[in-house]
């Protein structure tokens, strides 16, 4: 079955609806609304329902987004053939997981993403092999390891709103510094 790409004003919607529901979970919680969701998007919910029949959906396809993104992420460090590429998808798939989205959580233990999961799996796996070729990361780290410190990362900025002097890109470059080889 071939699948047809949106019209303009059909992907628009769905981009305004994505960016909406990444804010609406981001403040209230995963148990918001579908209607508060359109209400932000500025569609009828009508719209959020037929390109998402359940929350469950619109949660799916904003963590699909993410995989998407932090695999493009992977895709970009992987030309950096020199042992750097490793650093540099840790660095900007950093950025991009600051960005609130209100699901990020399930990302790792979604089981509907797992094709997803697994693709982003294989990049890592190459990015660290290259670093380890290069020298510029320990052999005993994996790429759950690497999820690890996400996980982490993502926590260390999301509890940082009582301390202002703290800044999670500081422990992102502690984390990184701990993967390289001993001197």
């Amino acid at each position: 079955m071939e699948v047809r790409p949106l019209r303009r004003d059909a992907a628009a919607n769905r981009e305004r609806v994505l960016s909406a529901a990444a804010d609406v979970f981001h403040e209230r919680g995963l148990a918001a609304g579908l209607d508060d969701v359109a209400r932000r998007a500025g569609v009828g919910v009508a719209t959020v329902y037929r390109r998402f029949p359940s929350r469950e959906a619109l949660l799916e396809a904003l963590l699909a987004d993410l995989f998407d993104a932090y695999t493009a992420v992977a895709d970009a460090a992987l030309a950096q053939p020199d042992g750097t590429g490793l650093a540099s998808y840790v660095r900007t798939a950093s950025e991009v997981q600051a960005t609130p989205r209100g699901c990020a959580l399930r990302l790792w233990s979604s089981p509907a993403l797992e094709p997803r999961r697994e693709l982003l799996h294989q990049r890592m796996e190459a990015l660290l092999g290259d670093a380890k070729a290069h020298g510029t990361c320990r052999d005993d780290v994996t790429v759950d390891d690497l999820v690890g410190m996400f996980v982490a990362l993502r926590g260390v900025r999301e509890s940082l709103t009582a301390t202002a002097a703290l800044d999670w890109r500081r422990h992102l470059e502690l984390c990184l510094a701990g993967l390289r080889p001993a001197s």
